[in-house]
């Protein structure tokens, strides 16, 4: 099975979690899964974002002007 993966995208100020180096930050998806990346010193983190929202959708109305 192919891997789908989006173009890496730099964070601009970001800082590695890991070496602390600034710029050195990518962004990506990998299957639908966020994937951070630092070019620098190989530090890669997944994060999968299945929360449920934390509470159900509201409907307000919006009274026109």
């Amino acid at each position: 099975m192919k891997q789908k993966v989006t173009a890496k995208r730099f964070v601009a100020g970001a800082k590695c979690p890991k070496c602390q180096q600034m710029d050195t930050t990518v962004c990506y998806y990998e299957d639908e899964i966020f994937v951070r990346e630092c070019i620098e010193c190989g530090f890669n983190e997944k994060i999968i974002n299945d929360d449920e929202p934390a509470s159900a959708p509201q409907m307000i109305k919006i009274k026109e002007l």
